[in-house]
């Protein structure tokens, strides 16, 4: 049994593999500098015991705050005394890096790229809907050649609400149509529909660029609500940075 734990700038996203499955996900906020070293383990003993499981035998974290990241590694060891794997760029991961500044490369894209590479055929273009959307390109040969970045759904609507005088923060749902009719239903078309066009627009150019055919992988927390609007997507993936924490463990212990 493996706890899997993926620290987001929004959400930890923390999953238990037993017997060649994620049986579970379990999803909280992440609050920076909110939680100390205990509350974690409270956390993860508690996400184990409803289940009714042992100790597990491993586990493996990525994460995108450093300052959450060591408490942690220390709840894991306190409360099962298992020293996780820690994803980084000089994990083996089945990937090999064409980039700069390896080091600058965020955990949870190198676990993304690991899992697409693994479970998936072919070139991959991996697209993660999160705070941030991210883009990976990984060859067939498996070379992480690269990627882009831009503001997520969640992050945009944010802004908007936060920079602005009168623009609410919406919900982000599907638009009943692309002219909205009060100002929730502006901001709610312009965001999502304005989001898939961006990112139809970067794969296109990726695509463009290399001259390659490349299979569409999506995941992340806000997948669900644009991918409908992207037409070159060809896999939608909810737990692919999990199953690549799972990989990793896998090749690293």
């Amino acid at each position: 049994m493996l706890l899997l734990i993926d620290i987001g700038n929004t959400t930890i996203t923390i999953g238990l593999y037993n017997r060649n499955k994620i049986k579970k996900v379990l999803r909280i906020k992440t609050i920076a500098g909110g939680r100390d070293t205990l509350e974690y383990e409270y956390i993860l003993k508690g996400f184990i015991s409803d289940l009714n499981l042992r100790k597990p035998a491993g586990a493996a974290v990525c994460s995108v705050v450093p300052e959450v990241t060591p408490l942690m590694i220390k709840a894991l060891k306190a409360g099962f005394g298992v020293r996780p794997v820690n994803v980084s760029h000089k994990a083996r991961t089945g990937l090999k890096y064409l980039i700069k500044n390896k080091g600058e490369l965020g955990e949870d894209r190198i676990a993304n790229a690991a899992a697409a590479h693994k479970l998936y055929k072919g070139n991959l273009i991996v697209v993660d809907f999160g705070t941030a959307t991210t883009f990976c390109v990984i060859t067939e040969k498996g070379e992480y050649t690269g990627g882009a970045i831009m503001p997520g759904l969640g992050l945009s609507a944010k802004a908007l609400a936060e920079k602005t005088s009168k623009l609410p923060l919406i919900e982000l749902k599907a638009p009943e149509s692309a002219i909205g009719k009060d100002t929730g239903e502006n901001i709610r078309s312009g965001v999502i529909l304005g989001h898939a066009g961006a990112a139809e627009r970067i794969i296109r150019e990726i695509k463009t660029e290399t001259g390659k055919e490349y299979k569409v992988l999506a995941t992340g927390g806000y997948a669900g609500a644009v991918t409908s609007y992207i037409r070159t997507i060809d896999y939608v993936d909810p737990l692919l940075t999990l199953e690549g924490l799972r990989i990793i463990y896998e090749m690293n212990s």
